[in-house]
């Protein structure tokens, strides 16, 4: 039986994209500047003569008043709106939205990083708004970009209406038919050059070590003492030495189905311990920060990499936002051009695959207060739809029209600011909540040109090299069925998995016996969801 991924239902879900098609299909065409055409519903077509004031809750740090830049005024003067911004920060993102669903003290609308165990609750228990069921008719836009997340129309199924809008990663721009993890690795071309290695897109786990080693040896960069060869914590290491051998290795991705229709635990498989062992040596040899299994000590890896330039590479998204945030860092702190310090590569396993699961097309979700007016649940779908057009893309992204952007006579975007400017750096309303009001920013992030073209092609090609390397055994495939499973045994047995990786990696011992200790642990609560699925 074809393996499948079985995606836990306690993992507030991150880093989440579509899933269709299949490996071995032909990759999608590279994405235009122009995205694809959407239904075009003007706001003048509609009466906004009443003043609404709405609260908007966001993962964001605290904010000032968003109403008052340009931008925003124009958005507030089209629709006639006032947004009241209320901000949540990540660690207490799932706390927050429980204590006002349960309390009926929800926000007008509230940005929430679903888990199905509280979605179940929240809908079944009518803690928040059930949309109307001719919702889709009415929103097109919305409607569009909500079927392009997948998990939107399946959420209808399961609760028999419409209580959620997953926000799409992609909807105008998909990269390749199926998706995959955007998260590589930045490094230090110049050191790579440095020290004799080679330039590449991406590298076995033994290869990047053999680069971490040469650093090490040559410091080309004079950091002395505080050189970091590969430099992260334990959230982003994964991503270089266990993750790219071990399929089902990651939380919320880590049961699957064999060959014989089995159900397993991937952390247990073998790949996982030969991912433990890179990890562990590369400790043991001085590649890694000393201290980079400690929580909250201040330590910013990127910053390391394109501040202090004391880091050979740095696990991070191959996003063009993330690319240029990094590129101008590099300018202001280090004096070094793009063209000197970037390469942007990922690691494969060491049968030459890219192995990992594939990333579902969404991240996060709205939903809305149950007890909101009719006319305010108007007025915000209205804006929601407006902002997934055409034109209210080019504006959350580009800027003002006719300051920032215009169409030249071919419909092509021109970008008008200045070199290294965004509108998200231009509009302070833009970045925490416009941003991603709806359709998320990797979407129009491929074409946009306020991005030098640099940027969007190491974004876009990312995917493309990542999907030509896949095969139906080292990708895993979400099953939706399972993902939808819930039980008290799924819950008790999660767990953050980097954590408990990093925590191996420093313990005495030889890694086989600490691994194989753990798992017998582990297995006490992992068992029982195992026979839950097998049988299913």
């Amino acid at each position: 039986m074809k393996t499948k991924l079985i995606i836990s239902v306690l993992l507030v879900v991150v880093f989440m994209f579509q899933v269709a098609g299949c490996a071995q299909q032909t990759p999608s065409e590279p994405a235009t500047s122009t995205p694809a055409d959407t239904v075009v519903s003007e706001p003048g077509e509609k009466d906004f003569s009443e003043p609404q004031k709405i609260s908007w809750a966001v993962w964001a740090d605290q904010l000032t008043d968003i109403n008052n830049d340009d931008f925003a005024k124009i958005w507030a003067e089209r629709f006639n709106v006032e947004w009241d911004i209320i901000t949540m920060t990540f660690d207490t993102w799932d706390e927050k939205v429980r204590i006002w669903a349960n309390a009926q003290d929800l926000p007008d609308v509230t940005q929430w990083s679903y888990n199905h165990v509280d979605g179940m609750i929240y809908a079944e228990q009518e803690l928040i708004m059930r949309l109307p069921d001719d919702w889709q008719t009415k929103w097109p836009n919305t409607a569009k970009a909500f079927t392009d997340t997948e998990i939107g129309p399946r959420l209808i199924e399961e609760f028999g209406g419409t209580y959620y809008l997953p926000r799409p990663v992609f909807s105008n721009n998909k990269p390749t038919e199926t998706l995959l993890h955007h998260q590589g690795i930045y490094m230090r071309k110049d050191w790579v050059e440095a020290v004799g290695a080679e330039v590449k897109p991406y590298y076995s786990v033994e290869e990047l070590m053999d680069v971490a080693r040469l650093i090490k040896a040559n410091d080309p960069g004079n950091a002395g003492d505080n050189l970091i060869p590969m430099g992260n914590g334990i959230a982003d290491l994964p991503w270089l030495f266990i993750y790219p051998l071990s399929t089902y290795s990651m939380s919320s991705y880590e049961y699957y189905q064999d060959d014989d229709g089995n159900y397993q635990w991937g952390p247990a498989a073998q790949e996982t311990l030969e991912g433990l062992k890179y990890y562990e040596q590369a400790y043991r040899e001085g590649l890694l920060h000393p201290e980079f299994f400690v929580k909250n000590t201040g330590v910013n890896h990127q910053e390391n990499f394109y501040m202090a330039g004391i880091s050979g590479m740095c696990s991070a998204p191959g996003m063009a936002q993330v690319a240029l945030r990094f590129s101008n860092n590099f300018k202001e702190n280090l004096d070094l051009e793009t063209e000197e310090w970037l390469n942007f590569a990922f690691c494969v396993g060491l049968d030459g695959k890219y192995h990992g699961p594939e990333a579902p097309n969404f991240w996060g979700t709205l939903m809305f207060s149950p007890s909101l007016s009719a006319e305010k649940f108007e007025r915000v779908m209205d804006v929601i739809d407006y902002s997934c057009t055409n034109q209210g893309q080019y504006e959350i992204r580009m800027g003002i029209e006719g300051i920032d952007w215009e169409l030249d006579a071919n419909g092509e975007l021109v970008n008008l600011m200045e070199a290294g400017m965004t509108a998200v750096d231009k509009y302070y309303c833009i970045r925490p909540f416009y941003h991603n009001m709806y359709i998320l920013s990797d979407d129009f992030g491929l074409i946009n040109p306020s991005y030098p073209q640099v940027f969007r092609d190491m974004s876009y090609n990312q995917y493309q090299t990542k999907y030509s390397l896949v095969d139906d055994n080292s990708l895993g495939r979400t099953d939706w069925d399972v993902y939808f499973h819930d039980s008290d045994a799924k819950r008790r047995a999660y767990s953050d998995l980097s954590e408990e990786y990093a925590a191996l990696v420093i313990a005495d011992g030889e890694m086989e016996n600490k691994w194989n200790a753990w798992v017998a642990e582990k297995m006490k609560l992992v068992q029982p969801v195992l026979d839950e699925l097998n049988a299913k």
